[in-house]
């Protein structure tokens, strides 16, 4: 019996994100327009997928314990946690897509606001510098910023994308992400524990006002899914979106490193084929792609 066809190495659409594996990982500016906006609903009914781990994950991507709090991913941590409104949206299964996982649920209003308020909480009594405490608060509001995007997002996540790759870009309808972003940028230029804690507490007003709203704008993921082949997740580009230029210079590095010790086990399986390898290693090349053009955005190289 013949074997089984080899999968398709990516999409052949065009799109300068779906080079050759080996060339050099660049973005040409391109006119991209934003999908239509979706209707304006409080509706539950997200599609499911997967949530993916990425080697070049940021340092920051997950809270450090929060007790009591429910976790990310669709279990309560403690009885009398608050019960989880629905699914969240994520990057819809494409032919792409060689990954599954159990969907995150959506957390209610009370309970991101809650874990808000602890991450900022602890930050307060810390007694350590200014630069560890902002690192601690990023990584435990991370998570509860995502659930804010992905419940009212609207355009923002779109928009991006065509900031990153036809440069430069459009701008939101719902300006809900660049609105967070801005503040995060706040938030790395604290420059002392008071001035970071009122930075924060604008973040926090500014989630409680969206969170607040009858009808938020769901988000779409339209070209999130088209662009960047469904690799990369609303988390990893928030991620990627709130870094400071320091945290983005390392996980650039990072990637660069993963995707060279992958391309080395390739080549030392000739005549065999590395799907799972494969995989990994399309997922960081679109991710490291995807961190240049941020640094190109914000000026750097």
């Amino acid at each position: 019996m013949p074997p089984p066809p080899s999968k398709p190495k990516g999409p052949t659409r065009g799109v300068p994100l779906g080079q050759d594996d080996d060339e050099p990982t660049k973005i040409e500016p391109r006119r991209l327009g934003l999908p239509k906006p979706p209707a304006r609903s409080r509706g539950d009914g997200f599609d499911t997928s997967d949530v993916p781990t990425n080697p070049g994950r940021p340092v920051f991507d997950k809270p450090r314990g929060n007790p009591g709090m429910p976790s990310l991913s669709g279990e309560t941590t403690s009885p009398g946690s608050p019960a989880f409104t629905g699914v969240a949206p994520e990057v819809r299964q494409s032919r792409w897509h060689d990954r599954s996982a159990a969907p995150r649920g959506v957390l209610p209003a009370e309970a991101v606001l809650k874990g808000l308020d602890e991450a900022l909480q602890k930050a307060g009594q810390a007694r350590v510098p200014v630069g560890p405490v902002r690192e601690q608060l990023k990584a435990d509001w991370l998570p509860l910023l995502r659930q804010v995007v992905e419940q009212a997002g609207g355009d923002g996540m779109d928009a991006y994308v065509t900031q990153l790759l036809s440069p430069p870009g459009r701008q939101a309808v719902t300006p809900l992400v660049d609105a967070l972003a801005s503040g995060m940028e706040r938030l790395e230029a604290a420059t002392d524990a008071e001035t970071l804690r009122a930075r924060a507490q604008e973040l926090r007003v500014l989630v409680a006002r969206t969170l607040e709203d009858a009808a938020p704008s769901p988000i779409s993921l339209e070209l999130q899914e088209r662009e960047l082949d469904g690799r990369v997740d609303v988390d990893t580009l928030l991620s990627i979106r709130f870094a400071s230029s320091a945290e983005l210079a390392t996980r650039r590095a990072r990637a660069e490193k993963t995707l060279e010790d992958l391309r080395q086990q390739m080549r030392a399986l000739q005549g065999v084929q590395p799907d799972g390898l494969f995989s990994n290693f399309a997922r960081v090349k679109v991710e490291k792609r995807v961190m240049d053009a941020e640094a190109r955005r914000r000026g750097g190289r």
